[in-house]
């Protein structure tokens, strides 16, 4: 697997007002799924409220989704026992949401995903709030997969973050963007972003992870990425699974503008 391949999960459907037509997300998705630079596209991500709605666009393509989970550890269970036609389920997406004991509604969590399959990946979406490291100790210790919020915070407490998934080892995804390649005011790019992983996980501090986060020279970018042989990338990948893009045909464009995905 190429270190961009199933990067960016397709969040359009996700980010969407609740009266955007289900089909149009999936036929926007399914072309982006057929064209030359399909390879860094993922599954599309679906709140569970709109599954069944989604299957029944999907007809009888089945498509691949990530569910997002809005109820807790109950709605895991639920989850578990649901069939929907046209619909893929391979990965769950569910937030902690008892700041006052993180780790214990991990461990709630943990214990409800047991119901899914083996094969689904379950996504414990972790806040950053007293007690977080913990909690991602107890996602660790299951073997389940983290995923953080990185949005509207500064690259110092984001290389942070990253630093501690790290070190416990914790495969993760990013839940809410970025949706651009580089860097810019707005925050990370999501490629800058794979280069600060990389250096954490060779020993960097956290202060020079940071830096590496801001990067917005497209020439700097490249030649970094162009470095990476497939043991880099099979380290960078192990630990980011995957990146939620609530623009992902933008994303995959990025990419492609950069020389790094598809037809340059």
């Amino acid at each position: 697997m190429g270190v961009f391949d199933r990067l960016i999960d397709d969040a359009g459907l996700a980010a969407a007002e609740p009266d955007v037509d289900t089909i149009d997300v999936l036929r926007a998705h399914r072309s982006l799924r057929a064209g030359p630079t399909a390879a860094p596209l993922g599954p599309l991500i679906v709140p569970d409220r709109r599954l069944a709605e989604l299957g029944r666009a999907a007809g009888e393509e089945a498509v691949e989704v990530v569910v997002v989970n809005t109820g807790g550890a109950g709605g895991l269970v639920a989850l578990a026992g649901r069939t929907v036609p046209g619909v893929e389920v391979v990965a769950v997406q569910s937030a902690l949401r008892d700041l006052d004991d993180l780790a214990g509604n991990a461990a709630r969590v943990v214990s409800a995903a047991g119901a899914l399959d083996d094969g689904v990946t379950v996504f414990v979406e972790i806040p950053y709030a007293s007690g977080w490291v913990r909690a991602v100790e107890e996602v660790e210790a299951a073997g389940l997969s983290g995923a953080v919020r990185i949005g509207g915070i500064d690259a110092g407490r984001l290389a942070e973050q990253l630093s501690v998934l790290v070190e416990a080892d914790l495969p993760f995804a990013i839940v809410d963007g970025p949706d651009r390649a580089l860097s810019s005011a707005e925050g990370p790019g999501f490629v800058p972003l794979m280069l600060a992983l990389e250096a954490l996980i060779d020993g960097a501090a956290a202060g020079d992870a940071a830096e590496l986060l801001t990067l917005v020279d497209p020439d700097r970018v490249r030649a970094a990425v162009g470095s990476w042989d497939d043991s880099a990338g099979g380290r960078i990948r192990r630990r980011l699974r995957s990146i939620a893009s609530r623009d992902a045909a933008g994303a995959v464009e990025d990419l492609r503008a950069l020389g790094l995905a598809g037809p340059s």
